[in-house]
């Protein structure tokens, strides 16, 4: 028998979303996973489901394999997306996790991409504050300026070899502004407007939205004949 409650790990990935209008009424929002939380859980209630989009990396150990993995065993059903969940999600898919989204599709598509790709640093208590921009937004950011032709390849690959060799907590809007208006000799206004728009690039977020407009979880059940408590 398995409960139609969703426990949703979430921290910096919701920052400015109105994420009540987003989630189910049966979802518990947790904070960012850490290690021991899932098994935790699972030790207190019954089969349901997890989602994991937020988790410690840095300050506290990340969530582990083998609690996710006992999850499953144990008939819960477990997604990832996003950030740590697109992490464990792409590792675990062949064990039964289930990966959403544009940043799982990154780590399925590409095994060797640091972690850190979607890292950063953030206030430790909601609502999350990011203080660091994640790689993977200015990846994608970059590439859509090359795309257009703001910048060129050259600029595009200084911008990103800086942003790949320095720590996560250093990739901030300030500093690629900064450094592209060194590299292009005092700046680029289609550039400017494109980083004053960063929101249309945070992959991770639009991630999270698309989650829960589609609500995959729910054909699951369906599939599986599960019943509703």
């Amino acid at each position: 028998m398995h409960s139609e409650k969703i426990y949703l790990y979430i921290g910096p990935t919701a920052y400015n979303l109105p994420l009540d209008q987003l989630i189910p009424q049966y979802t518990e929002v947790l904070p960012p996973v850490r290690r021991g939380d899932i098994q935790h859980l699972i030790g207190l209630a019954s089969p349901a489901t997890i989602v994991i989009v937020d988790g410690t990396y840095h300050t506290f150990p990340a969530v582990s394999h083998v609690e996710i993995k006992n999850a499953l065993t144990a008939g819960w059903q477990v997604w990832g997306l996003s950030s740590m969940g697109a992490i464990r999600a792409a590792e675990m898919h062949e064990l039964g996790m289930k990966g959403y989204g544009m940043v799982y599709q990154r780590f399925i598509d590409d095994e060797d991409l640091p972690d850190d790709y979607v890292a950063l640093v953030h206030s430790t208590e909601p609502p999350w504050f990011p203080v660091s921009e994640p790689l993977i937004h200015f990846e994608c950011l970059l590439n859509e300026a090359l795309r257009q032709s703001v910048i060129t390849r050259k600029v595009h690959n200084i911008l990103m070899h800086n942003l790949q060799n320095m720590w996560f907590g250093d990739r901030t809007i300030t500093y690629l502004r900064k450094k592209s208006h060194e590299l292009m000799n005092g700046g680029n206004q289609s550039f400017c407007a494109m980083l004053s728009r960063m929101e249309d690039f945070r992959l991770k977020t639009w991630d999270v939205v698309d989650f829960f407009h589609e609500q995959p979880f729910s054909n699951i059940r369906s599939q599986h004949g599960n019943q509703i408590n």
